[in-house]
């Protein structure tokens, strides 16, 4: 993609690939688990970028590789962020240290994320102390983090509080003021709701917009839920066994699958209101992404494919102005692809 002045994050080709243990000792190669393989995409400053795919499609892994939490294995990251372009994948950790409180996480797990040890207040203050925004035990601080609790729901009685004595809901929102106090302005949000109730993913989720509006955030939000994702997201990228198979604006990508992939996670979308069409079953499962199929990578499982599909990956490509798909039939009209998936 061509640089654009709204561009916060740029990604070019970007992969990564975990060593596995060889299987005998007289294999020659060693086999690779291909997590992320060649992801190319761009985050506008200010939006909501929303990432779906079945689990073990690559998201976490992507989203970890963008806020080098992992080196990937080849690629860039580029941050513009500090006004020129800083491209992360190059820098040591001293380097990363100082752009660490303008890129922040959020887990999935509320569970496992917050150290047990330490109080509500201490939790949040770690970063802002860190990152030297106050002095560690000031009144500026203090303040600064109740103001901070006060955004993200949570009362002033909370503060001295352990994590186990919070609910799941609650302890997200702690993670979310964690991710919050030093100011961040991107923030990965890496299935931060899957692990809630539904009335609680709500909150959460309205919580989030409204942070987004009030502090002006741009978010990476990792969901394997589209009806989530659609609520929240501005675009859309869906992955598949570590390729981005279709991306573009939300509405647009949900209205106008163009890749077969997007229309079956589209079709089996719980709903109380009548479907186009029936709900499209997907034989078999992913396969594994440490011998992934020739050709495109969606083909032993998609209703579309030819022999063509088989022997030559799919390029991504712009069917439409800014919405892009991995498919040789990508133009084939919505209509016509639903007719083939109920006839298969």
């Amino acid at each position: 993609m061509g640089k654009n002045t709204n561009v916060l994050l740029s990604v070019t080709d970007l992969k990564k690939y975990f060593p596995m243990r060889k299987k005998h000792l007289f294999q020659r190669e060693r086999p690779f688990l291909r997590a992320n393989d060649g992801i190319t995409l761009d985050i506008l400053q200010g939006e909501t970028f929303g990432l779906v795919g079945e689990s073990g499609s690559g998201k976490s892994t992507f989203g970890r590789n963008i806020l080098q939490l992992q080196k990937p294995t080849e690629g860039k990251v580029l941050y513009y962020g500090t006004g020129e372009g800083v491209e992360l994948t190059a820098l040591k950790s001293a380097q990363l240290r100082p752009l660490r409180k303008d890129l922040q996480i959020i887990f999935q797990d509320p569970y496992s994320s917050l150290d047990p040890r330490m109080t509500v207040g201490q939790i949040i203050e770690e970063g802002i102390a860190t990152h030297r925004f106050f002095r560690r035990g000031s009144v500026e601080m203090r303040n600064y983090v109740l103001r901070i609790m006060g955004d993200c729901g949570l009362r002033e009685d909370m503060l001295h509080r352990y994590p186990h004595q919070f609910s799941g809901g609650q302890r997200q929102r702690i993670s979310i003021a964690r991710a919050l106090a030093v100011k961040p302005k991107f923030i990965v949000c890496d299935e931060c709701v899957s692990a809630l109730d539904v009335s609680i993913q709500a909150q959460i989720l309205n919580l989030l917009s409204d942070l987004k509006e009030k502090e002006g955030l741009t978010y990476l939000f990792i969901s394997h839920d589209l009806s989530v994702v659609r609520y929240l997201s501005d675009r859309i990228g869906v992955m598949y066994l570590g390729k981005i198979v279709e991306q573009g604006k939300a509405d647009e990508v949900f209205d106008n699958p163009c890749h077969p992939y997007t229309l079956a996670l589209i079709s089996a979308i719980p709903t109380v209101e009548e479907k186009q069409g029936e709900q499209i079953l997907l034989h078999g499962g992913m396969p594994s992404p440490i011998a992934p199929p020739a050709g495109c990578p969606f083909h032993t499982r998609c209703f579309m494919a030819q022999e063509i599909c088989k022997r030559i990956p799919a390029p991504l490509v712009e069917v439409k102005s800014g919405h892009m798909a991995a498919c040789h039939f990508a133009k084939i009209p919505l209509r016509e692809k639903q007719v083939r998936a109920m006839k298969k």
